[in-house]
Formats: structure tokens, sequence, C-alpha cells
């Protein structure tokens, strides 16, 4: 599979500042349920965003009382962007007065159900629009003086990187570290850029770490933080990497952690192979699998703990990359 990864090139289609994409990204952190949402918001106030978290409930509960499902994030924004027409627009207008009527061509299907609804429900449509202008509201002052120069220089950047057909294994190195794309195994992410073989780069000047990754059906779109090097981002750098190895920080988590991977085992085996307490193993384990480095899996009819090598490795990388960027 490397070796086709290493052999098959894909071309760039674009790479520039796109309002829809910034909003997409802001929308899916005010509205998500995952446990990093709230810092991540709440940061995103104190160094990009001054209001961010005022915003965060009132959007919030609109945007789930709007759609009442258990979709994750703002998956359709930037589909909808797309069959507008608007994805790659610098202002939200024509996004605005995409989403302010129905689309004159007969609705086609949609494997998103919010999509489907969103080019049925005139109603649904317009709300749905209000909410997205009641976030740019608080953006545009700082997409203007600041944010969209930064992510046009980064597009710049970009463009020239990747100015020739690149390899699939030249753009998953070029990405950022915790990006969806690296996330995925390379087996996965190549599959994926060679299935449509075209992709853009969108720089986001508010995003803070990771990215986007979309499927628009034609090609990939491909979103990256404008700006890696932003004073803000060493503290969030130092945060993350922090946080991601304190679970590896305690030497008893650890040859707890060594143990499971040589040999799977329940608590009390494990208690009894390391000569530990079983209050201290289970409280150990029990941190372990928050951290989804272990988990409870059958084997010969019982339960036991197992170390999910791949978390682990994820981990490890996620904290390297994070560093090695800054070199």
């Amino acid at each position: 599979m490397a070796t086709v990864a290493r052999a098959t090139t894909v071309s760039l289609e674009g790479a520039s500042p796109a309002a829809a994409a910034e909003l997409a990204w802001l929308l899916d952190l005010l509205v998500q349920t995952a446990p990093y949402a709230d810092p991540a918001v709440d940061e995103l106030d104190r160094s990009l965003l001054q209001g961010a978290s005022d915003l965060r409930g009132p959007i919030k509960d609109r945007f789930t009382s709007l759609w009442r499902d258990r979709v994750a994030g703002c998956p359709e924004l930037l589909l909808s962007a797309a069959e507008g027409g608007c994805l790659s627009d610098q202002e939200p207008r024509r996004l605005f007065a995409w989403l302010s009527r129905l689309p004159a061509s007969k609705p086609r299907h949609h494997a998103l159900r919010r999509l489907a609804r969103l080019d049925t429900d005139i109603r649904l449509r317009r709300a749905y629009r209000d909410i997205l202008s009641e976030v740019w509201k608080l953006a545009e002052p700082v997409w203007q003086k600041r944010g969209r120069s930064l992510a046009a220089a980064a597009s710049r950047d970009w463009t020239r990187r990747l100015s020739a057909p690149a390899t699939i294994a030249t753009i998953l190195e070029l990405m950022p570290p915790r990006h969806p794309l690296t996330r995925m195994t390379r087996a996965t992410a190549a599959a994926l850029l060679r299935r449509r073989q075209r992709f853009t780069v969108v720089p986001i000047y508010f995003c803070m770490s990771g990215g986007q990754l979309a499927d628009l059906g034609d090609r990939i779109h491909i979103g990256v933080p404008a700006s890696a090097l932003e004073p803000v981002r060493r503290t969030r750098d130092a945060a993350f990497v922090a946080d991601r190895l304190r679970v590896l920080a305690e030497p008893t988590r650890v040859h707890i952690l060594i143990h499971l991977m040589s040999v799977p085992s329940g608590v009390m085996e494990t208690t009894r192979a390391l000569g530990m307490s079983q209050p201290t193993v289970s409280e150990h384990v029990r941190m372990l699998a928050a951290a989804g480095l272990v988990r409870r899996v059958r084997r010969r009819g019982r339960s036991v703990y197992a170390v999910s090598r791949r978390s682990l490795e994820r981990l490890i990388e996620d904290a390297r990359a994070t560093l090695a960027r800054w070199t």
C-alpha cells in the first residue's frame, strides 16, 4: 500500500481563504458536545476571537433545537456551500443568499439527511442562515483586520509547495499534527485521496490546531491552520503535549501498561503478577482506559484488558509531531 501511495499523484485545485471554511470551523467548535470543545472555545476567546465563549451557549441551543439529531458538529455546511458554488468565497455574502432560498433544481438524494432537509425546508434553511450570520457578526471584524490576509499568505505558501502534482505521501507529510488525515491509517488516507485525485487546501485563520476534511464528490477539501507558529499556538501546543503525555507520567501506570502489552490480563491477574494492591491497579487501569490506551476484550471466554497499540502510537506521534513543527 505504501508503494502505491508514493507512486500516485493528485492535483491541487486551489489554495485560498474561504469564509465558509472559517464559519464551519467556528460553528463546529460552538456546537460540539465533545469534551475538547469547552476548553477550545475558551482558548479561542482568550486569543483570536473575544466573545466566543459567550456565544457558545446560545448558538449551541439554537443549533441543537434546529436539527434534533445525533450528528456531531456541522458536516453539512461545507457540502451546502459547495452545492451553492460559494465554498471558495472570501466573504459569506453569496452563502447567506444561497441559504435564503430553496435550490432551483430538483433536490438530489443526499446521504447526509441534513442536506436533504436544507434542500426542501425553507424555514429551516433560513434559521440555519441566521445562526451562521450571528457567528459571522462576531468573527467578521477579526477576519477583515487580520484573518483574511494571514490566510491569503498561507494560501500562497501552500500553492508554492504544491505547484506540481504531488504524491499522496508528500501531502500526508505536510499535514499538521492532529489533522483528520493524520488521524487515519496511512492506507485509509491514501485511498481517500486516490479516489478523488483532486484536492483543495484552505488555510483557516480561526483553526488553532487539527483541521478539516470533507469529501465534496469531485474533490477533497482539506482545511489546515493558517498559521502553525503564532505565539498563541505555542501555549496551546505546550498544553496539548503535556496533557497527552500526562497519562504516561506515572511510573506505576507505565509498568502496568507494559505488562498488559505483553500479557492481556484482568485486574486481579495484574495485581498478582506485579505485586501491587488491587485498588492501585484498578485506578491505573481506569485511567489508561479513559485515555483510550487499554480496552476490555474477550479472550478464551473471559474479560481481560489489552493495550490498543494504535492508540498508544497515536498518542506518542501526536506529541512528537506537535513538538517537531517548532524546529
